[in-house]
C-alpha cells in the first residue's frame, strides 16, 4: 500500500510563516525591552481619562456618589 506524499509548502507561504513569525517575536522583545528598561522607581503614566486612573501618588481616593 502506498502512502501519498504531502505536497510541500509554496516557498510564498513559507515567507509569510516567516515573516509573521519575524513579527511576532520582533514586537514581543520590544515589549520586554520596555518592560525592562523603565528605570526603577518610576510611576507609569497612562493617557486614560477614567476618574479610576486617576493620581494614586496624591493619596486621594475616587469618591462614589457624589
Amino acid at each position: 500500500m502506498k502512502r501519498k506524499r504531502r505536497k510541500a509548502p509554496s516557498t510564498l507561504e513559507n515567507e509569510v510563516i516567516v515573516a509573521f513569525t519575524l513579527l511576532y517575536v520582533l514586537i514581543c522583545a520590544a515589549i520586554l525591552g520596555i518592560h525592562y528598561l523603565q528605570p526603577a522607581g518610576q510611576e507609569t503614566q497612562t493617557s486614560s481619562t477614567s476618574p479610576s486612573h486617576g493620581s494614586a501618588s496624591s493619596g486621594q481616593t475616587p469618591q462614589k456618589g457624589k
